[in-house]
């Protein structure tokens, strides 16, 4: 399968996301926020898991 460049681009922003909650990991953040931020992780990665499904079904 080939993958657009807007995908990769999705899959860099959620990178950019992941490494950021590391550091607020590192810097010993609320919890509250940490979590925060790993929800929306989630939410982003589940969005870029259903443009792979639909593309590789079309």
């Amino acid at each position: 399968m080939e993958y657009n460049t807007a995908m990769k681009n999705r899959v860099k922003r959620l990178e950019g996301q992941l490494r950021g909650v590391l550091k607020m990991m590192e810097e010993n953040k609320d919890c509250k926020d940490v979590i925060t931020q790993l929800s929306a992780s989630r939410s982003a990665i589940d969005r870029a898991i259903g443009l792979v499904v639909s593309s590789n079904l079309a």
